[in-house]
């Protein structure tokens, strides 16, 4: 399938699938050997898959999930959403909100995604 909104949007949610998945294979197939990952913003970006790869699997143990809030607003071969995020804890499961930047190559990829968690802004 050529580059298009459909395709932005189909990356994001295989994103957000394959996060809740809690399966570092499934969520690395996703990215592009050379893409980047900032996560969350302003802390250092990692390169490629074995960066990506060492990040998701230190958190994937946590049991999140992820569910989509409203659509993915697409410009050119990006993607923007708001994702809820539910972490189990020993006191119940907590929700926080954030919002991700995917950018889809050519290849139908993630080149790049820049992640913006916000624990203050709790989902309704």
């Amino acid at each position: 399938m050529p580059l298009n909104r459909d395709k932005v949007v189909e990356v994001c949610d295989a994103y957000i699938a394959a996060m809740s998945s809690h399966d570092a294979d499934r969520i690395v197939a996703l990215f592009s050997p050379t893409a980047t990952h900032e996560e969350p913003i302003d802390t250092p970006v990692r390169h490629g898959h074995d960066e990506i790869r060492a990040f998701v699997a230190k958190h994937t143990h946590m049991g999140f999930t992820l569910t989509r809030m409203g659509p993915v607003t697409v410009v050119g071969n990006r993607g923007a959403f708001q994702v809820r995020v539910d972490i189990p804890t020993p006191d119940g499961t907590r929700a926080v909100t954030a919002t991700d930047m995917i950018t889809v190559g050519d290849d139908g990829l993630i080149s790049g995604i820049v992640v913006l968690p916000d624990a203050q802004a709790v989902p309704e």
